[in-house]
């Protein structure tokens, strides 16, 4: 009988060498693509952690530094420069007109004394004016944040707002705005904005 035949042993050899190819082709592919999303997953945690790890610290330094009276700790979490130039603008009084007597002859060089009330804060100052306010109490074993609520808003890469308001005294708020400060891991408060009763009790 005529016709093309094959050894049957190399068939089989034939189609095993086949399968394995394709079994290990298949295997290689499911594994790079198992290697690309692990390596996409820890690109987004190390740009997570790069870019919102330092608030941990930030918030550490802030509530250790008011609690323990700690200057260095104050510093590391609070820009007292940027923050202090925020206080400024809020004083009563600060655009109040300024009159001058136009029949001077002296009233172009007339010096302006402006009156309104000045609040300068620095790591000596902080725990007494926030105690002033209401926001922090003395107690027996030192000082304390009162019961407060925190929240966080205005979420961004490089900047948030914190909202702390007084539970039995909604009237008294601080506003920290805090931003990353001379480095893309460090978060420091670079702004803090007085609600009117919170700004009456600390002023007065």
């Amino acid at each position: 009988m005529s016709g093309y035949s094959q050894d049957e042993g190399k068939v089989v050899r034939d189609i095993k060498t086949r399968n394995d190819v394709f079994e290990g082709t298949q295997y290689k592919k499911q594994n790079n693509a198992l290697r690309m999303v692990l390596f996409y997953i820890t690109c987004a945690l190390v740009l997570v952690v790069a870019s919102y790890g330092g608030l941990y610290f930030t918030k550490g330094h802030l509530h250790d530094g008011v609690l323990a009276n700690d200057a260095a700790e104050m510093k590391d979490s609070i820009n007292f420069e940027k923050t202090n130039r925020t206080l400024l603008s809020q004083m009563p009084g600060l655009l109040d007109e300024v009159k001058k007597n136009p029949n001077s002859k002296y009233s172009a060089s007339m010096d302006v004394v402006v009156t309104s009330p000045k609040l300068q804060i620095s790591p000596e100052n902080l725990l007494d004016v926030l105690i002033r306010g209401g926001l922090v109490e003395k107690t027996m074993n030192g000082t304390e944040f009162v019961d407060v609520d925190w929240k966080t808003k205005n979420w961004a890469y490089s900047h948030l707002s914190v909202v702390i308001t007084k539970k039995d005294d909604p009237s008294i708020q601080l506003t920290l705005n805090i931003a990353k400060d001379g480095s893309l891991l460090i978060w420091r408060v670079v702004g803090a904005f007085m609600s009117p009763a919170l700004r009456d009790k600390v002023i007065s």
